[in-house]
């Protein structure tokens, strides 16, 4: 009796400790070491300085093994800092047209992204479905007390002047203050 329940235990608390919860997210609001609230200048070796918007520096990562995610290459990272940290990072993949300048709708990969990212931070908050105006957006935000992660894909039209983008962000909310 005595085994069995050491054994209950044992399992109970080793399923509570690595379960799937939006609190890993606010334990660990980063990406590849990036941590969101960090001082800008810890990543001063990754980072080359692009321009200033909206009184928020923007800054895009010079080395290609932070250009990833799950195994899906992306083409363009971003670290946005605001008052000396790191405010968001923002990852980008842009579909190429076929030959006759369409694009298809295909949001494969973001299923892939969401089925990782649920055994990490268990279902999603929000669904960000608008599938009404252009661009269609598809996607999945977990919210967190202090930092947001938001999976989309951005569907702008079969012959669209904007190609199809699959966009990771992971940002400081600001509701909170």
């Amino acid at each position: 009796m005595k085994k069995i329940l050491f054994i209950f235990l044992i399992s109970f608390f080793a399923v509570k400790g690595f379960s799937q919860s939006v609190a890993n997210l606010e334990r660990d609001p980063s990406f590849k070491g990036v941590t969101i609230g960090a001082s800008i200048g810890k990543y001063s070796d990754i980072l080359t300085f692009s321009h200033t918007s909206q009184g928020k520096n923007i800054y895009r990562v010079n080395q290609s093994s932070y250009l990833s995610i799950f195994n899906i290459k992306m083409q363009d990272m971003i670290v946005v800092e605001k008052d000396g940290k790191v405010y968001a990072v923002q990852l980008t993949k842009t579909y190429p047209s076929d030959s006759s300048g369409a694009t298809v709708f295909n949001a494969n990969e973001l299923l892939s992204w969401y089925s990782n990212l649920r055994t990490i931070y268990g279902n999603n908050s929000f669904s960000l479905d608008d599938m009404s105006g252009t661009p269609s957006v598809c996607g999945m935000r977990w919210k967190a007390t202090s930092v947001v992660l938001d999976i989309v894909y951005l569907f702008y039209g079969t012959f669209g002047n904007e190609k199809p983008k699959l966009q990771y962000c992971l940002y400081q909310r600001e509701d909170d203050y």
